[in-house]
């Protein structure tokens, strides 16, 4: 038995994603893991499906076994999100951690994960984030002084959750294998698409707008009946509750220094609309996806303790019966949770992250058309697929 495990937000499941497990099964896998992000996603804004319904459609299409990446992760910047996903898959023993690269060679990525974090490159970013430019660029300017071939890996940004991912490999001492393969197709976020690969971003607009988008995905029926989100339905609460705030109260949200929680605050006031907020808001410093995070972070009380806790527990969110066996036969570092009873008996650490994730289930269900009841999270069970 040979366990690959990847690291994804299905937002939705499309081919390119069905690609990858191939290559993972193509290689010798004979299980695959996915720990998928929840409601909310890295990009600051509610999932355009529901996590139970990306679940099924990642099963039906090759996934054996879906973990939940809880939200305070999973609307996290990369170095957080690839650390709480490699916590789940090194606690559920599995043997790889499979993903996409730009590069498609996990040499090199694990190469530029230890050039990253050396204690070489500190003095280096320091002195270049003297020039008043972002962290980000600031990283890459002094990657290009220790080997100029890091300074492009991290250039892309599945490459870059690949040189974080392979970190935190390292950094937690796993036994986990980076295997990574060349993306194909449309790349991240392009609104171009390649035969029947297209970006996800690419996707949700179509889905949002009313467009076709079948083709991209293994099968759209699985999808049949779904409630689209979207974060438009919540935009005025978002700015209501940031224009009664306080800079204060922003500065205990995750990602947030160098008064940060000022410009917000201050963008706050004057902004329409989360577009003009986050406009605003931005700075050289402060990339636009950072800004929305600390936003949606903000918005859902999440705060910086919970980001840096490690992961309490996973969750279950479906299986099929090799996922089951796996369940069954797998010992698990962490308690494994399928209803929120579960919860009860574990600390303090697994409640405060369950109650962000059951604060984040009531916000998304304000975010369609047809707003749902309060107290969803607690009452989703697990997808068993045939």
């Amino acid at each position: 038995m040979l366990t690959a495990g990847i690291i994804a937000e299905y937002n939705p499941f499309h081919n390119g994603h069905a690609l990858l497990i191939e290559k993972a099964r193509q290689a010798g896998a004979t299980h695959i893991v996915a720990v998928m992000s929840g409601n909310f996603v890295q990009r600051g804004e509610p999932s355009v499906f529901h996590h139970s319904e990306r679940a099924k459609a990642a099963l039906n299409a090759g996934v054996d076994l879906a973990l939940q990446l809880p939200v305070p992760y999973a609307v996290s910047g990369a170095q957080s999100f690839a650390r709480a996903g490699v916590e789940i898959l090194d606690a559920f023993g599995c043997d790889w951690l499979v993903f996409g690269s730009e590069c498609g060679e996990s040499d090199i990525i694990c190469k530029t994960a230890d050039a990253v974090y050396s204690d070489e490159i500190k003095p280096l970013i320091a002195e270049e984030l003297k020039k008043g430019i972002s962290f980000a660029a600031a990283r890459e300017n002094a990657l290009c002084e220790i080997n100029p071939l890091y300074a492009d890996i991290i250039k892309s940004p599945n490459n870059i959750l690949g040189v974080e991912y392979a970190a935190a490999i390292s950094r937690i001492n796993s036994r986990m294998k980076p295997v990574t393969f060349a993306r194909q197709g449309a790349a991240h976020d392009s609104a171009d698409s390649y035969s029947d690969i297209a970006s996800a971003s690419l996707i949700r607009s179509r889905i949002l707008n009313g467009e076709e988008w079948s083709r991209y995905v293994p099968d759209s029926s699985t999808y049949g009946g779904c409630e689209k989100r979207n974060i438009a339905f919540i935009e005025r609460a978002i700015l209501y509750k940031l224009r009664t705030a306080r800079a204060e109260d922003i500065s205990r949200t995750p990602d947030i220094s160098e008064g940060i929680e000022n410009r917000i605050f201050s963008a706050a006031t004057k902004a329409k609309s989360l577009e003009e907020l986050y406009a605003l808001a931005k700075t050289k410093r402060y990339s636009h996806a950072r800004i929305r995070r600390i936003i949606i972070n903000y918005f859902l009380g999440i705060t910086a303790e919970d980001t840096d806790t490690p992961v309490p527990y996973i969750r279950v969110t479906g299986f099929n019966s090799k996922g089951a066996d796996l369940i069954r036969n797998r010992a698990c570092r962490l308690p494994l949770i399928t209803k929120a009873a579960d919860i009860s008996g574990l600390g303090e650490d697994a409640q405060r992250i369950f109650a962000a994730e059951c604060r984040a289930g009531d916000v998304y269900a304000l975010c369609s058309e047809n707003v749902r009841l309060c107290g969803e999270e607690k009452s989703v069970r697990p997808i068993i697929a045939e």
